[in-house]
C-alpha cells in the first residue's frame, strides 16, 4: 500500500510540474502575442531647422525601404495611417493588427502656428484597401478600425523609430549612427 501511495504521489508531483510548466510556456506566449511591437518606420532630419522654418525628413518603410525625403515646417512631425485592431483572442492565433501609412507632415506646437504659418503635408501613396475577411458583412477577428497618429519634437541626431503594436503605434528615439548604411543615400 505505501508503494502504491509513493507512486500516486509521485505522478501527481510529476503532472503538476509538467502543468505549471505547460502554464508558463501558454503565459509566455500569450504576453508576448500581446505585447509585440514590429519596426514599421524610421525618420531622421540631416538638415538643421533654418531661417526659412523647415527641415529634410528621411522617412524609411519596413525593412529599411526609402520612402522619400520630405521638406516639412514646424517643430513636430507627424505621421498619420489606417489602423485595423484585432481582437485580442485574434492576436493568439498570430492574427496581427493592420496598418496602411496615410500621411506625412510637419507639425507646429501651437494650433496658432499651425493655422497661419506655411504647412506641407504628403500622402505616402500607400491608400490600399486593407484586406477584409468577411462572413456576410461581419468580421470575426477585427475589434475595431480607425485612424492611428503619432507626433514628436524634431531632434537632429536622432532617429525615429514608429513601431505598431496590437493596439496603435509607439516612437521611441535612438541616436543617429553616422555610418550607419541604412541611414545613407
Amino acid at each position: 500500500m505505501r508503494r502504491f501511495l509513493m507512486r500516486i504521489s509521485f505522478g501527481l508531483i510529476l503532472a503538476s510540474l509538467v502543468l505549471n510548466a505547460v502554464l508558463v510556456v501558454m503565459f509566455s506566449w500569450t504576453y508576448t502575442a500581446l505585447t509585440q511591437e514590429t519596426l514599421v518606420a524610421t525618420v531622421y532630419f540631416t538638415k538643421p531647422y533654418d531661417s526659412s522654418g523647415f527641415h529634410v525628413a528621411h522617412l524609411n518603410g519596413e525593412n529599411g525601404k526609402v520612402v522619400g525625403d520630405f521638406k516639412i515646417y514646424g517643430e513636430q512631425w507627424r505621421i498619420d495611417a489606417k489602423f485595423m485592431k484585432m481582437k485580442y483572442w485574434s492576436n493568439l492565433l498570430k492574427l496581427d493588427s493592420r496598418y496602411v501609412l496615410e500621411r506625412f507632415e510637419g507639425r507646429y506646437k501651437k494650433s496658432e502656428d499651425q493655422n497661419s504659418h506655411q504647412n506641407l503635408s504628403y500622402d505616402l501613396g500607400e491608400n490600399t484597401l486593407l484586406d477584409r475577411f468577411t462572413l456576410l458583412g461581419w468580421n470575426p477577428f477585427v475589434d475595431i478600425e480607425y485612424g492611428s497618429s503619432v507626433y514628436q519634437e524634431i531632434t537632429l541626431n536622432q532617429v525615429f523609430e514608429i513601431y505598431k503594436t496590437p493596439t496603435g503605434f509607439v516612437v521611441r528615439r535612438a541616436p543617429l549612427a553616422v555610418d550607419d548604411n541604412a541611414m545613407k543615400r
